[in-house]
């Protein structure tokens, strides 16, 4: 009789189970809506909460449609974990990711922030998936933004696993969901700034010495 198929088997050629994907994917997951629904949730409670942005952003222009990039990177955050091929690797990831999240949970709480001025009401459709989102995800995690670290983060292991086309694709649509929370006034400019050194520095912290190597050996 032939062996059913084991969800932590080995997958072929990829030295990492499907398991710990699965459970990286589940944990990480666990850990920012705890740490980023729980930082909202105390922030929202709180007096005199502040602002820090540009006075020349009121200029940028509300694009509606940009809420689907922005909405679009959970599902890249929880497939990403199935990409990588190693143990080493979807350790690596997953290190980046906690330490990004747990270091914009403190900053969040240190440091609470409101997005400045009133954000404008989208129709028809798109207005209904704003509706539904700015009811769960209210404005106060702002500096870093979280968006922005998990963003380049999670582009670092889509660049890694594409080629031609769809890579082209990839950063296509990445750079779509860099820019979106500016353009659905969800945060200010330096928070994506702040975002973008928060990932520098998980990336810092956090080297992979053998991915690149590994790479070339495959191409």
């Amino acid at each position: 009789m032939a062996a059913k198929p084991q969800i932590d088997s080995i997958d072929q050629g990829t030295g990492r189970s499907t398991r710990k994907a699965l459970l990286a994917s589940a944990g990480l997951s666990i850990l920012f809506l705890v740490v980023y629904s729980g930082c909202n949730w105390i922030t929202a409670r709180r007096a005199g909460v502040g602002t820090f942005y540009f006075e020349w952003e009121r200029g940028i222009p509300f694009v509606p449609f940009m809420i689907l990039p922005y909405m679009s990177i959970d599902l890249f955050f929880v497939a990403a974990p199935f990409l990588c091929r190693t143990e080493r690797e979807l350790r690596t990831f997953s290190q980046r990711v906690i330490c990004a999240i747990v270091v914009a949970g403190v900053c969040f709480l240190l440091f609470p922030l409101r997005f400045a001025f009133p954000r404008p009401h989208a129709d028809g459709w798109l207005g209904a998936i704003f509706d539904w989102f700015r009811g769960m995800d209210s404005p106060h995690n702002l500096l870093p933004s979280l968006h922005a670290a998990l963003m380049l983060i999670l582009l670092d292991v889509y660049f890694r696993h594409s080629r031609g086309l769809i890579r082209i694709a990839i950063i296509a649509w990445f750079s779509l969901i860099a820019v979106s929370p500016v353009l659905t006034y969800q945060h200010h400019v330096v928070d994506i700034a702040g975002g973008f050194v928060l990932a520098a520095c998980c990336f810092w912290l956090f080297r992979e010495r053998f991915l690149l190597a590994s790479e070339r050996l495959r191409t």
